[in-house]
């Protein structure tokens, strides 16, 4: 298991990762999130056999996305930084795709700016039916692109 998302295997080489980002109510991407999700990346790329993925949360919701943390930090000075991290979650969540497996996102809650594009790099998505369930960009009316 990494910190933040339980990699579990079952009889049928089915994986079926949790994300529990230990200590916060919801799950952002942060540091810890995106370490986690390359080491199970790195373990999915070497898996023999595999029959499919499924990507699920622990909490109330699915991906709150972006960790405003973060964001906030984001002054001209890091600047670079920021976007070499931008593109870095770009590229983990192009390796997701290329997953040589059936990848679903098992939607469970909000899914929201990162959340939303972990959900677009699967090839399947379902999500409850819910009221609570929102699944979309906020970020976008911030004047961020995704």
């Amino acid at each position: 298991m990494s910190e933040a998302i339980r990699y579990e295997k079952d009889s049928d080489n089915i994986v079926v990762l949790t994300m529990d980002m230990p200590g916060q109510s919801a799950n952002t991407m942060n540091e810890t999130y995106g370490k986690s999700m390359d080491e199970c990346i790195a373990r999915l790329e070497k898996e023999e056999n595999l029959a499919g993925v499924v990507i699920t949360s622990a909490k109330k919701t699915f991906f709150a996305g972006g960790d405003l943390n973060s964001l906030i930090k984001a002054t001209p000075e890091v600047a670079q930084e920021f976007y070499d991290d931008s593109m870095a979650v770009k590229a983990q969540l192009r390796r997701l795709e290329k997953i040589q497996a059936p990848v679903v996102a098992a939607i469970n809650g909000a899914a929201l700016g990162g959340g939303y594009e972990i959900c677009l790099a699967c090839n399947y998505r379902v999500a409850i039916n819910d009221r609570k369930t929102k699944i979309g960009l906020p970020e976008v009316t911030l004047g961020l692109l995704p």
